[in-house]
């Protein structure tokens, strides 16, 4: 059963610190800042990075990519910059990014924000709801209505970052 105090005070970061602002789609010719986060256990993910740089970068946008940590990472895994790497120590004993890191977060306006992570869990919830972005993309429903588009795995492949990215980068072409 879930502590209900730390249920109580993800509720109350929830509704505090969610981005207001109406989101929508917005078409790539229309976008200077784009946040992408990814999972820094998931083991596609050094495959993924390039094909984020790569696809963002032939429109004319520096991606932000950040990644997310669970626990402790195994060896052979991504070796992430730790500057781009949230994890568990950055999270308050709920799970909400320490104000230190959030703010610079909650000051940057983005375009679009992509949660490449395929989880269900409140950090990543958190972020996706407080990431002060104009569209949001994510690859699993999680909390109230918080992607404007959502890419499901099919459930015969599993969950792939590379392939959901390149369903994603499909997707975003042709929002015009």
């Amino acid at each position: 059963m879930a502590n209900p105090i730390k249920s109580l005070f993800r509720k109350r970061d929830l509704k505090k610190y969610a981005w207001k602002a109406r989101t929508g789609l917005v078409p790539i010719s229309a976008m200077d800042n784009v946040f992408v986060l990814v999972d820094s256990n998931d083991p596609d993910a050094d495959a993924c990075v390039p094909l984020i740089n790569g696809f963002f970068r032939k429109a004319g946008i520096r991606p932000d990519i950040f990644f997310i940590a669970s626990g402790q990472r195994k060896k052979g895994r991504l070796k992430t910059n730790p500057v781009f790497t949230f994890l568990p120590k950055d999270l308050n004993w709920y799970g909400r990014l320490k104000k230190r890191l959030l703010k610079p977060f909650l000051d940057a306006r983005q375009d679009l924000y992509i949660d490449l992570t395929g989880r269900q869990d409140f950090p990543v919830e958190f972020l996706a709801t407080a990431v002060p972005a104009k569209f949001k993309v994510g690859c699993r429903h999680i909390g109230e209505n918080i992607f404007d588009l959502t890419v499901t795995p099919s459930p015969d492949s599993g969950f792939s970052s590379p392939e959901m990215f390149r369903e994603i980068a499909e997707l975003l072409l042709k929002v015009k």
